[in-house]
């Protein structure tokens, strides 16, 4: 008997363990998907960016052989 409650005792150790193991996984998801937006914001800024320089470059080149 006193190795059956040894046993459960374990097991409701394990069983909890893996409890704060999951809500751990399920934060780090959350903090990936967060990151993840954060890159693709990121990305379309720096695109925009480039866009605006080669905007800006063209314009420049257009002036200058304007003259």
């Amino acid at each position: 008997m006193d190795i059956i409650k040894k046993l459960n005792m374990k097991i409701e150790k394990l069983i909890h363990e893996y409890e704060l193991v999951k809500k751990e996984n399920e934060n780090l998801r959350q903090d990936l998907y967060a990151l993840k937006n954060e890159n693709d914001e990121l990305e379309r800024n720096n695109q925009d960016m480039l866009l605006r320089i080669d905007s800006s470059v063209t314009f420049l080149e257009a002036n200058n052989n304007g003259k």
